[in-house]
């Protein structure tokens, strides 16, 4: 049964990774076809709607995906459906406080854009399917069925694409041919989610102010936890365009699109792993927990060699992938690689914290290492330039990883695996 659980698993994740990887590659090979039809503006337009959604999914619905996943398996699949149905309540209402949000700010944050109002409620629906789209690849992910997940995400993507060339070579649109193109995708799969929901037993119509309440209780820390990792993702090009170039911005992003490639593995291995994890808690015996140990051993050892391999292999796909003027962006990735390795290692940690209900305090160490972060990049930056950056990331996710793990250590000691 261990060895079955053990195939399983690693089968889950070379899906998981293969899907990954295949999707952002075909992203990465039609870029020379987008850029060729698509102007800088029209990328600076694509861009910013990229930021705003990724904002705005994490208050549409409050991430429910962590409350399916932590919980699935201690509270079981006919309670669940009431919890479901409650889950895309609080959506809905958080769906239209975003939108009402955006209109409030619209005059600050919409300026470049010619029709505003119409672009709000299209973003605030865009990213509505998003969420949904998210709901469903989470039970997708409860069910262990990686080859499902594989299937959605290259159905979105290649359909998407492949909407977006035609809309905009045949059709000459700009930005919007590829905006409008996901949207549409991205309805017809969040139809098919509803659908799905309630075919497959997943959903039951069935209000209740208890459980928005434990909803909420549990899900709003929790934004505060993907809020802190967002601010350590991005606000270091702030601080970076603040105190050096735009040109420093560049390379430095550079470096970071070929460094994230690895948390692209981690990521897989993740999700993967969750719903094991889950289950296999709900009855901590030492059998169970001893399992959880060593998995988590394991998993710390790949993220290791994976980050040593990758940072010896990466030459290499640089000089065939990026441009010789980018030369500069090698020697800060090794650096990133550890960043994100701390982070890596990290992951499993936190499914700890949320089985245990301290999502507060998952929230709470998120804010306090995006708050690191802002400080050291400022004083960092200043004093070594891009690496400074770098070491700011370094830091931060080491501090975030040893805080976890020390929780950890305090939750579920040592004498419950052996």
């Amino acid at each position: 049964m261990k060895r079955f659980l053990q195939n399983k698993l690693l089968s889950n994740t070379l899906i998981f990774t293969l899907s990954t990887f295949l999707n952002k590659g075909l992203n990465f090979f039609i870029l020379p076809v987008l850029t060729h039809y698509l102007t800088r503006d029209d990328y600076g337009h694509l861009g910013f709607i990229v930021s705003v959604v990724a904002i705005a999914s994490i208050y549409i619905g409050l991430w429910p995906g962590n409350f399916l996943m932590a919980k699935f398996s201690s509270y079981g699949k006919e309670r669940m459906q009431g919890y479901l149905f409650n889950i895309l309540v609080i959506t809905v209402i958080s769906f239209f406080v975003v939108m009402g949000f955006m209109f409030a700010v619209k005059n600050l944050l919409f300026v470049n854009f010619h029709n505003p109002d119409k672009l709000i409620v299209l973003i605030s629906v865009y990213t509505l399917f998003v969420v949904l789209f998210n709901i469903f690849n989470t039970i997708v992910q409860l069910e262990k069925n990686a080859l499902k997940y594989a299937i959605f995400q290259s159905l979105y993507l290649f359909t998407s694409l492949g909407l977006a060339l035609v809309l905009i070579i045949w059709f000459k649109f700009d930005w919007r041919g590829k905006f409008y193109a996901e949207l549409f995708v991205l309805s017809l799969i969040a139809a098919y989610a509803l659908y799905y929901f309630v075919h497959a037993g997943y959903l039951r119509f069935a209000f209740s102010w208890e459980q928005i309440k434990e909803l909420f209780a549990y899900l709003f820390p929790m934004t505060f936890h993907v809020i802190g990792l967002f601010i350590m993702g991005t606000i270091d090009k702030v601080f970076l365009a603040r105190y050096l170039t735009l040109d420093a911005v560049g390379i430095y992003t550079i470096a970071m699109t070929m460094s994230i490639i690895i948390n692209i593995l981690f990521d897989s291995a993740i999700k993967a792993w969750e719903p094991y994890f889950f289950e296999k808690i709900v009855e901590p015996t030492k059998e169970n927990m001893r399992f959880i140990f060593m998995t988590v051993l394991l998993y710390t050892l790949f993220v290791i060699i994976s980050a040593i391999v990758y940072v010896y292999v990466v030459p290499y796909v640089f000089s065939i992938m990026i441009d010789v003027k980018f030369s500069e962006a090698l020697k800060y990735i090794p650096l990133l690689v550890i960043g994100f390795s701390f982070e890596g290692v990290r992951k499993p940690l936190a499914s700890f914290l949320m089985h245990q209900n301290r999502v507060k305090t998952l929230g709470f160490i998120s804010l306090l290492a995006a708050g690191l972060n802002i400080v050291l990049n400022i004083v960092l930056i200043q004093q070594y330039g891009i690496a400074g950056a770098a070491y700011a990331t370094i830091a931060s996710f080491a501090f975030l990883y040893v805080v976890t793990i020390l929780l950890v250590a305090k939750y579920y000691p040592l004498r419950l695996v052996f």
